[in-house]
């Protein structure tokens, strides 16, 4: 426990508290420069008071989930500690995207940049505005295979560790994702502890491709 002594304006918008949390924030975009999008999104959420960017996965680029007349995404995951409220945390990610003038003009659309709340430490929320974890996360390639890259050992809220839900995957997503690049954690050092498979040696393990 400890306190961080940061200068509130508007304690509606941060409400920081004295525990800091591990959240994980999955991030997409596939409208515009989508490289820059993510790059500029990340050191804006680095420089949100109360929040520091710990690591980012490599950058994706994946198949839509929603209408197939889009754009292929390019996705990752960031790994923040962070002593704003998870609410606090959303509407700060909501303003990031309205920077990057996303518009939303069809569900699961293309879309200039796209900030999701994975996970907020162990906690759960289920209500108009936020939940946590993300309802979608264990159908969703581009989310899982980043955030493991960065801790090959998570263990969902439940229990599981997230590596089991690997096999039941969409396979043709897990097929159509590339790893793109590797992103730079605060260290210097590249995203992912090393210790797991990459994701075409895991693809060709588990699917035979």
């Amino acid at each position: 426990m400890f306190l961080m002594l940061i200068p509130v304006v508007n304690m509606e918008s941060y409400l920081i508290m004295t525990e800091s949390k591990k959240v994980y924030i999955g991030m997409g975009s596939n409208l515009g420069d989508s490289r820059r999008h993510l790059l500029e999104a990340l050191k804006e959420i680095d420089a949100i008071p109360g929040v520091r960017v710990t690591a980012c996965s490599s950058l994706y680029s994946t198949k839509p989930v929603g209408p197939q007349d889009q754009n292929y995404f390019i996705n990752a995951v960031a790994e923040l500690e962070t002593t704003v409220e998870a609410h606090a945390l959303l509407r700060e990610m909501f303003k990031i995207e309205n920077r990057h003038h996303r518009v939303r003009v069809r569900h699961w659309g293309e879309r200039t940049l796209d900030l999701d709340v994975l996970y907020y430490g162990t906690e759960t929320f289920c209500d108009d505005e936020l939940k946590v974890p993300h309802p979608e996360i264990f159908n969703r390639a581009f989310v899982v295979f980043p955030l493991l890259e960065i801790n090959p050992e998570f263990t969902h809220t439940d229990g599981k560790k997230l590596r089991d839900v690997l096999p039941s995957l969409p396979a043709d997503d897990v097929r159509a994702m590339r790893r793109l690049s590797y992103l730079e954690n605060r260290s210097g050092r590249a995203g992912g502890s090393g210790k797991w498979l990459t994701l075409r040696a895991w693809s060709k393990y588990r699917y035979g491709l």
